[in-house]
């Protein structure tokens, strides 16, 4: 794995709190071990999985140790490139530019000044087309059809989404059907997940996509999701109701035109999400019908949280056989807490870009400018 990639970062205790905090856990513990034993199954699981989080104070995935950040020399809108420097000018440039310091931790822009977020944690969503499972042939693993990079300010509760086509040209490590390496090229990013084992590698490759498409910004972990984990997601929840986007027949025979109100369950949810057309643009207007339905889910899922806090813990271990993730129930529970007592809300924030045909696929090439302020608004805090 890239160097850029980093690991998990344990918060550390402040040393002159160590003894009352000491006596407090103590209580703490003895308490919901009392509790513990005075239930059985998966209650008494819940309570020791909150023991564990008060005494490890939970695992903070932060970007404390990120010292550089590697914008190029200048990015490009429509022919036209906005230049990177490394120190103020003595005459500001009339026309766009972007000012690096401290080796890109700190970011002027149109006037303002960005630091990059220490308090960060990210983690890489994946939908992907194909049952996770062990894959020995590169290739056989599936692709990833939905991309989303989730932002948490661990210390503010904010929240943001960064959706990225499965189209996008980017640089993918290629590997062979005997999981050699041969090269990095660009390709569509959905492919990366592809060459690898359809679990870790997979994950894995991507994650090194998606870094070097955000100007190698490292990502702290990442959580894949087959149909099946979607489904059954689904239905822990309830069903979705969404307002159709298109005309389509679904799989109990139902035909639904656009603008009817629709509930969505089992293959018919499937079917809703991932038809697409030959247009040029179909992947495009399927990524409409996966982000309305990501936010009806997310709406009815924070609900369920803020009636039952363990929720997301149980919603975790039901799609464990559906998932492969680096984060573990610790990780889950303190993410959860910290998004959910600080309101619940994100930004969700896609990228502009140009789709063309390649081949007898297509190619959607990202708005540099675009996708560098969208980088500011994940990964760095204005400070003016």
């Amino acid at each position: 794995m890239s160097q850029q990639i980093r690991g998990r970062f344990e918060a550390q205790p402040d040393a002159s709190h160590v003894r009352p905090r000491r006596l407090v856990r103590s209580a703490v513990v003895v308490a919901v071990l009392l509790l513990a034993l005075a239930r059985i199954g998966t209650e008494a699981i819940k309570l020791l999985t909150y023991a564990d989080l008060l005494l490890g104070g939970g695992r903070m995935l932060v970007y404390g140790d990120v010292q550089k950040v590697d914008l190029g020399a200048s990015i490009a809108r429509n022919g036209l490139s906005i230049p990177i420097l490394t120190e103020v000018p003595e005459e500001a440039p009339t026309e766009d530019y972007i000012l690096k310091l401290n080796d890109g931790t700190t970011i002027v822009y149109q006037g303002h000044t960005y630091e990059l977020n220490r308090n960060l944690t990210t983690v890489l969503l994946l939908g992907i087309d194909h049952t996770i499972q062990d894959e020995t042939l590169p290739g056989n693993g599936g692709q990833s059809d939905v991309i989303l990079l989730a932002g948490l300010d661990t210390v503010t509760g904010e929240a943001n989404l960064l959706e990225i086509s499965r189209e996008a040209n980017a640089e993918v490590d290629v590997y062979s059907i005997s999981n050699r390496f041969i090269e990095t090229r660009f390709e569509q990013i959905t492919l990366a997940y592809a060459y690898g084992n359809g679990r870790e590698t997979s994950c894995e490759n991507t994650v090194r996509a998606v870094s070097r498409l955000l100007f190698g910004l490292p990502i702290s972990a990442y959580l894949a999701i087959d149909l099946d984990g979607l489904m059954e997601a689904n239905e822990v929840i309830g069903g979705v109701t969404v307002k159709s986007l298109i005309d389509v027949q679904l799989p109990d025979g139902t035909n639904v035109k656009e603008g009817d109100m629709v509930e969505l369950h089992g293959k018919n949810l499937e079917r809703y999400i991932r038809t697409r057309t030959e247009a040029l643009d179909g992947n495009q207007k399927r990524m409409e019908r996966q982000k309305q339905f990501l936010l009806e889910f997310t709406k009815q899922a924070v609900a369920r949280a803020k009636e039952n806090l363990t929720f997301p813990v149980e919603l975790f271990s039901a799609l464990s056989p559906y998932t492969v993730t680096n984060l573990d129930i610790s990780d889950v529970t303190f993410i959860s807490s910290v998004f959910l007592n600080h309101g619940a809300q994100f930004n969700l924030r896609t990228i502009q870009g140009t789709l063309e045909q390649y081949n007898e696929s297509s190619i959607y090439y990202l708005d540099e400018v675009d996708l560098f302020e969208a980088v500011l608004q994940v990964f760095y805090n204005r400070i003016d």
